[in-house]
């Protein structure tokens, strides 16, 4: 009975620890039908803030050289408590100064936002491969916990969102000459400099969560607290004899394969389709845009909690869901390119069909990296398996936000809406 506790205890645990590696950023994307018409990228400021979050990919290159360098003395949990006090600083940062401007290439630019991106997308992308690299002190089945902690990111800030209500709705008030409309803009409940502080404590929390979870880097790896080992024991056995019999028992040419698909679901998820969600939801209205934004993070969670009940998928099925989510992400991007007025623009039902498409679409591919991600934990039995599936999403991530950038940033072909103004008339 005391071990099965100390497992629901460690599972927790995990849990908690892990809503330090992504909620800020995914604060941030919650917050965008409030921030995009206050600042001057308008409908690309999305993809700026990913090209940002490419570029913090270098973090992991360099944790890679430094633990290919100290080898089996590489220890993940200094970088654990980096990365969330940055996080914390970060945030309270961004409270002040989230929406001042700079003159830079010719343009205003949201320096100091953008400044705060790439610096918890640093810290963020490091967490993707420390964190993954610090479940191997734990038995295989505590790597949903962190997935669950992935997905609840996004969740809370949602939560947040909501009790902070609809906001920078267009209000078009006419010019005293009529020559023409000003737009204005709807307040929420309370600003994005409350939220922000809410997302750093947050943070805080599992700072204060991990201190006590952490186990003495000195130690044997499976020594988190005397019942936990011994419910460690057997499944180590099992592990030892199963690797004495064979290498593993997946083969070479199938874990490179796994890492690939991870590679492009990352791509997809975390680098193309951030750029387009804009251009895919603002056509058809704000409040369109804000349930998205909404019931897009709740996609993460519901994978997490499917994969509970479906750990792993076969190869065939991993293909075939993998061939449905990359039509639904080709359809996405359809319905970008045709934006300010793509089919149904400006309807009820065109919203309605839209935002289910984008939560059924992040559903599946964070469903794909899931399972993927436990097929090679429990499959691939080298130490470092978790560490290369955490670098593959940083790289999916480079793969799919750096031609998304110059297709919206430089080369300007997406198109966005002006305030008060008409647009699909027929």
């Amino acid at each position: 009975m005391a071990s099965r506790w100390a497992q629901v205890t460690c599972f927790i645990l995990i849990v908690i620890m892990n809503l330090s590696s992504w909620i800020d950023i995914q604060g941030i994307m919650v917050e965008l039908p409030l921030i995009i018409p206050l600042l001057p990228e308008g409908w690309a400021l999305p993809s700026s803030m990913t090209i940002c979050a490419t570029v913090a990919g270098i973090a992991p290159i360099l944790v890679l050289i430094l633990r290919c360098y100290q080898g089996k003395r590489f220890s993940e949990i200094p970088f654990i408590y980096i990365i969330i006090i940055v996080g914390i600083i970060s945030c309270c940062v961004l409270a002040f100064f989230w929406q001042r401007t700079a003159f830079i290439f010719g343009s205003q630019r949201s320096i100091w936002l953008l400044g705060g991106v790439l610096t918890l997308s640093t810290v963020d992308c490091t967490s993707s491969l420390v964190y993954f690299d610090y479940m191997k002190r734990f038995r295989a089945s505590y790597l949903t916990a962190v997935f669950l902690g992935e997905g609840l990111t996004g969740l809370i800030p949602t939560l947040l969102v909501l009790a902070q209500g609809l906001g920078s709705e267009e209000v078009c008030i006419p010019i005293v000459n009529g020559t023409g409309f000003t737009a204005q803009y709807t307040q929420p409940r309370f600003s994005v400099k409350i939220f922000m502080f809410c997302i750093g404590g947050i943070i805080l929390s599992t700072s204060l969560n991990f201190s006590i979870q952490s186990p003495d880097s000195n130690q044997p790896a499976e020594v988190i607290d005397r019942a936990e080992s011994m419910a460690m024991i057997p499944e180590t056995k099992l592990e030892k004899c199963s690797s004495s019999s064979s290498s593993s028992q997946m083969s070479y040419k199938s874990y490179l394969f796994q890492l690939t698909l991870n590679t492009i679901m990352s791509a997809f998820i975390y680098g193309c389709l951030p750029s387009l969600s804009t251009y895919s939801m603002l056509p058809y209205g704000q409040k369109a845009f804000y349930y998205s934004s909404i019931l897009n993070p709740l996609a993460y969670p519901v994978a997490s909690l499917v994969s509970i009940r479906w750990v792993t998928m076969s190869t065939l099925a991993t293909i075939l869901w993998s061939s449905i989510g990359f039509g639904l992400c080709v359809f996405i991007a359809i319905i970008a390119w045709q934006s300010p007025c793509p089919w149904w623009a400006d309807t009820f039902h065109g919203g309605l069909i839209m935002t289910g498409v984008w939560f059924i679409t992040i559903l599946i591919v964070a469903y794909i990296r899931i399972a993927i991600g436990n097929r090679i934990r429990r499959e691939w039995l080298q130490e470092s398996a978790m560490f290369y599936f955490g670098l593959t999403v940083e790289l999916g991530s480079v793969i799919g936000s750096v031609p998304m950038y110059i297709l919206v940033s430089v080369l300007h072909l997406f198109t966005e809406r002006q305030p008060c103004q008409r647009y699909c008339l027929k």
